[in-house]
């Protein structure tokens, strides 16, 4: 959605873009559920997440670098945003902080994959190829 937006000259940012998003490769995430699945634990719970602390201004930065630096970042209040989106504007509005620790410990899982930043112009790349 952001590629696309940017593509098309505007990438919209809900709230002020300071806040931070957990993020994770799916390549890493499929690695965890794997091992989660070998190790025998039951009911437990994991988060999984690659331990990037990028803001979401900084991740649409890198967005806007990766499809050529045209495009506009325009950042909308989360009360307009909630009118077209309803509660979830709230949850893109939020700071996220989560640990993957036990992940670690108790599964020897490590993400492979750097954070989104890092990634942003191989992200773009395939999603120029998939679509």
């Amino acid at each position: 959605m952001w590629f696309e937006g940017a593509e098309k000259g505007e990438l919209r940012v809900i709230g002020d873009g300071s806040n931070r998003w957990v993020l994770v490769h799916v390549e890493d995430l499929a690695d965890a559920y794997v091992r989660l699945a070998k190790s025998g634990l039951n009911g437990e719970v994991f988060n999984i997440t690659d331990r990037s602390r990028a803001t979401v201004n900084e991740i649409a930065e890198a967005v806007v670098h990766a499809t050529g630096g045209n495009a506009k970042i325009t950042h909308v209040p989360l009360a307009e945003a909630e009118k077209q989106m309803g509660a979830f504007a709230e949850c893109l509005a939020l700071n996220q902080h989560v640990d993957s620790r036990k992940a670690v410990n108790l599964l020897g899982w490590q993400p492979k994959h750097g954070g989104f930043v890092d990634g942003a112009q191989m992200y773009c790349q395939a999603w120029k190829a998939w679509r």
